[in-house]
């Protein structure tokens, strides 16, 4: 029996309830097929199996291996999206197992259905929280990171009494998934601090060899790191050729190579504590109310107050929270939201609890009303005992699970938000990318890492053109891959066909860029070296960082097309605004352009020194322009926030052109 009063077969059903109805959920909004960013890499490599990108991912990439070829339904794309939605179901049933525990642990003698219901309120809260259940219903490590923070909660809240003989040798499981954790998602040691402070509040004392013991079955699982140089010779793309004299090499495996791999040091960058102000605590803040509301935070709040009744429970979860949510603050990356899926795991953990609290404090609160108004005789004394157990008992029940609620709401107000079913974009776009009839050896370049995965995927899991190179910025460490405009120079002095997935009219500034016929889900653009140069050469200098080395013009009916090539000196500081007025005579403008050289795919403060770039502007000429000769002036400046504009010195001429009038 798990407690007096639920038993064994009673429990399976409510966890199954809710684990059941959580699958369900992530089913019918399962992302259909092939996904961009992560989500698109995490379905080609733990088919192949390959190598995730730091740190690695081994646990994750084995399980899903297992799970996509025993599994002999649908496309692998759709097979890994199951994945995450069976793991995240899981997920949310050891959320409910940990819930029911601690709630067993502060209300012994409150009903066991109330204390099933409880939990469920917990469980379904984290299950249809915003950015959990986004992520259960794609290919993602999310979910199996959920599993394991919460079945390792629910594992050290389940520990025997610390004098119990089974109390030690209970801690072998819980020692076994935290070293599983660290093989799926480096973050979960931030666990450690709090699993160690609930020991030691507990008073669990394993003996030196216990300890050693302990330690070694936390260890054993890093082997699974092992499985990165093993499999690395056989990975497709852990080098890729650009041409018969230059790869790319995606992953180096050699010590050094596979220490840095595993322990993600390109990420280390983005930890930066002395960033942190109010703003980044203000949008954390606003992530927790996004995920349960108001009523949730509230909830949560209660749930806290109540556990200081059980102070190792309380120092688990509090630490573990905070672990996480400290870590955020200071690390800074793009999709940060979706690390705080640890901290919603244990906010749901104190809304169950709050809620049990509040509904058996309310349903105390109605009996001891109903009972000063009997009677005081003996022959109502036994009655009313009678009747305030199992009216409390039934009314506990009943207000615990009104708090089904919350979940129940946040499961209709997201549904469609979440909804994956119709996300097929990525599909359409590269399939109708794919099929076109390109160079075999072709290069697809995009300025951004995520477009690209659906490609590697049709490439390593479908067959299809083998032959072509997808590249994007930082493919590599290599200082030529920093951004698209050096990736975009490698790829056209590979001596390859070179393609840019979408418009990057910013590129034109280094390549001749010629547009294909538009696709009904994508755009491709040839790109070639420029073959234009400068017929007016010149030799001034702005700000120090950038040289004017020449220019050329030509006119039209009702245009002036004027090509500056700039070349860096040093890497500029600042995105530049370029501009040409066209000065008569007497010095009075009678036309200009203004704008950000390379837009926003490669503005000046991605420039390298030594390079050349043909910066073009195009002036509207006014009707009846006289003819005669004009002179030209150009400079540069810096659009501040709020719209202010920064002079960068004065603008200078360039030389002096004759137009012809109309």
């Amino acid at each position: 029996m798990l407690s007096p009063t639920v038993s064994p077969k009673t429990y399976r059903l409510a966890w199954g309830g809710v684990t059941g109805l959580s699958l369900l959920v992530y089913v019918i909004t399962l992302a259909p097929s092939v996904l961009f960013a992560d989500g698109g890499e995490f379905q080609f490599v733990p088919w192949l199996p390959g190598i995730a990108h730091p740190t690695g991912y081994p646990l994750y990439t084995l399980l899903g291996w297992l799970f996509s070829h025993l599994l002999p339904l649908g496309e692998v794309a759709w097979r890994l999206n199951l994945f995450s939605a069976v793991t995240g179901a899981l997920a949310v049933g050891a959320v409910f197992a940990a819930a029911f525990t601690l709630n067993a642990r502060l209300w012994p003698q409150a009903a066991g259905a109330a204390r099933l219901a409880g939990a469920g309120v917990a469980a379904l809260t984290f299950a249809f929280s915003r950015t959990f259940w986004s992520q259960a219903v794609i290919a993602e490590v999310y979910s199996l990171h959920a599993l394991l923070v919460a079945l390792i909660t629910g594992q050290i809240l389940r520990l025997p009494p610390p004098k119990s003989p089974a109390a030690i040798p209970r801690l072998r499981l819980p020692a076994l998934l935290l070293g599983l954790s660290l093989t799926h998602h480096s973050t979960s040691v931030l666990l450690f601090p709090a699993v160690g402070l609930y020991l030691w509040l507990g008073k669990y004392r394993p003996s030196l060899k216990q300890a050693a013991q302990l330690l070694l079955i936390g260890a054993l699982p890093g082997l699974l790191y092992l499985y990165l140089p093993l499999i690395a010779p056989h990975v497709p793309y852990a080098r890729l050729l650009l041409n018969a004299n230059r790869a790319l090499t995606l992953y180096n495996n050699t010590p050094a190579g596979f220490w840095a791999h595993i322990t993600g040091s390109v990420f280390v960058a983005g930890v930066q504590p002395a960033a942190l102000g109010w703003e980044r605590a203000a949008l954390s803040l606003t992530f927790l109310r996004g995920q349960v509301g108001w009523v949730g935070a509230i909830l949560a709040g209660a749930g806290l107050f109540h556990l200081r009744k059980n102070r190792p429970a309380l120092a688990l979860t509090v630490a573990g929270f905070a672990g996480f949510f400290i870590f955020n603050l200071i690390y800074f990356i793009g999709d940060i939201y979706v690390l705080f899926i640890p901290c919603w795991l244990i906010l749901s953990l104190w809304i169950g609890v709050g809620w049990q609290g509040l509904a058996g404090r309310a349903a105390e609160d109605f009996i001891r009303r109903k009972q000063a108004r009997l009677p005081d005789s003996p022959i109502f004394s036994a009655a009313t005992r009678r009747l305030e157990r199992r009216l409390g008992r039934l009314l506990t029940v009943g207000l615990v699970s009104v708090g089904l609620l919350l979940p129940l709401t946040l499961l209709t107000t997201r549904f469609t938000e979440v909804d994956q079913r119709g996300n097929t974009i990525a599909r359409q776009m590269w399939q109708e990318i794919m099929a076109q009839p390109l160079p075999a050896d072709a290069i697809l370049l995009s300025n951004d890492r995520n477009e690209m995965m659906p490609m590697w995927y049709y490439q390593y899991v479908a067959g299809q053109q083998p032959g072509r190179l997808g590249l994007f910025p930082l493919i590599t460490p290599d200082p030529d891959m920093q951004n698209v405009g050096r990736a975009l120079d490698a790829a056209l002095d590979s001596g390859r066909p070179v393609y840019l997935i979408k418009p990057m009219p910013g590129l034109a500034l280094k390549a001749d860029l010629t547009p294909l016929p538009p696709l009904p889900h994508a755009q491709l653009v040839r790109a070639r070296p420029i073959t234009q140069t400068a017929t007016q050469p010149t030799n001034l200098t702005f700000n120090d960082e950038l040289r004017l080395t020449g220019l050329n013009w030509r006119q039209t009916k009702n245009a002036l097309s004027v090509t500056l090539f700039w070349q860096p000196k040093t890497t500029p500081r600042q995105n530049y605004t370029s501009y040409i007025h066209l000065l008569d005579e007497t010095g009075a403008a009678v036309s200009q352009s203004d704008h950000q050289p390379g837009g926003v795919f490669y503005p000046s403060s991605l420039w390298s020194a030594g390079e050349t770039l043909r910066d073009t502007h195009t002036l509207a000429l006014p009707p009846n322009l006289a003819a005669g000769r004009y002179t030209l002036r150009t400079g540069l400046y810096v659009q501040l926030a709020g719209g202010e504009i920064k002079a960068v010195g004065d603008g200078q001429a360039v030389g002096t052109i004759t137009l012809a009038g109309e």
